[in-house]
């Protein structure tokens, strides 16, 4: 890759709150592209031509659990995530809970924190638990 196709270092982060929220968001998005889309994509650049639209079917269900595999990993740290040479970055997710007038009622984070995601994700694609 080139320097046009990452996005800005750290450093260069612009000041103003919500553009350093959009420069974060890039590299965000850079991630994701790199690691999520792309490799799911592969799956479908290799794969046979289906024959039948269950075939498809399954190709594209194959693709998508990449993906989102590759997602949670992308939370857990799996991959090293770089915003230029000199910082490295991590994602977080969190479950907010609020009351039905929309007033906080609880923040859990669930990642990066050791849950394993995947294996979540998983039993809930093979039915295992609620």
């Amino acid at each position: 890759m080139n320097a046009s196709d990452t996005p800005r270092p750290y450093e260069e982060w612009r000041t103003v709150s919500i553009d350093r929220a959009e420069d974060a968001a890039y590299t965000f998005a850079y991630h994701l592209m790199k690691h999520c889309r792309s490799e799911a994509l592969k799956a479908v650049d290799f794969a046979a031509v289906p024959k039948s639209a269950e075939e498809f079917r399954a190709q594209v269900d194959t693709a998508v659990d990449i993906a989102l595999h590759n997602v949670m990993d992308l939370l857990e740290g799996f991959w090293p995530t770089h915003a230029g040479p000199n910082h490295i970055v991590r994602y977080a997710l969190s479950v907010c809970i609020s009351d039905m007038s929309w007033t906080a009622v609880e923040r859990i984070d669930i990642s990066p924190s050791l849950l394993d995601l995947q294996i979540g994700y998983w039993k809930w694609k093979d039915g295992e638990f609620r």
